[in-house]
């Protein structure tokens, strides 16, 4: 409904919700306000010690992950700040290298410069200047074979039918859990060639 705007959209916001199990309830009243409320299921038996600040009480999963033995480069393309630094955290953990770049245009750039070296992109859907399709679609130009997991509040479901048959090598739903982070990267770097 709006011209432009950076939220993530009812829609988005709503795949998130489903994709963890979760609700949405809307109270709203003419001239008095809405009220929204977000329910998610408690995670039990969470092993998080707030009191411990080591990498291991920090991330628990961590000690299950296959991490990279190679140092493989990773473009991680997000037009908010905040991800790209959160995500360049949780992918430096699986022992992988990370660029971080803020839109699609400048994706293309790094990714022409570095072609040879970068293993993989991580690609945001949403963002100004190039979106993610037509990310998708320089970056295959410049080569036919790079590996792209496309990343999206929207769920898989939603997005797949744009991509059927082009080449995407994987498809993660945000927001990141750093286990299914790395090891949707893990499993595409393993795979061959598309």
């Amino acid at each position: 409904t709006k011209s432009f705007g950076r939220g993530l959209g009812l829609s988005a916001v709503a795949g998130i919700v489903k994709t963890h199990k979760g609700a949405i309830k809307v109270y709203s009243e003419p001239g008095k306000g809405t009220s929204i409320k977000v329910l998610f299921p408690v995670l039990e038996g969470y092993p998080y010690n707030k009191k411990t600040s080591s990498k291991d009480n920090q991330y628990p999963e961590h000690n299950k992950l296959h991490f990279g033995e190679k140092k493989e480069l990773i473009l991680v393309v997000d037009d908010e700040s905040m991800v790209r630094e959160t995500v360049k955290n949780m992918i430096e953990l699986g022992g992988y290298e990370v660029i971080t770049v803020e839109n699609g245009e400048k994706a293309v750039e790094v990714y022409e410069a570095y072609k040879d070296k970068i293993s993989l992109v991580l690609l945001d859907m949403t963002m100004p200047v190039y979106d993610g399709e037509e990310t998708f679609r320089e970056l295959r130009r410049i080569n036919p074979n790079v590996k792209v997991i496309l990343s999206s509040g929207y769920s898989e479901h939603d997005l797949m039918d744009r991509f059927v048959g082009k080449g995407l090598a994987g498809f993660i739903q945000k927001p990141y859990v750093l286990s299914n982070l790395l090891e949707t990267i893990r499993s595409v770097l393993e795979r061959g060639i598309n």
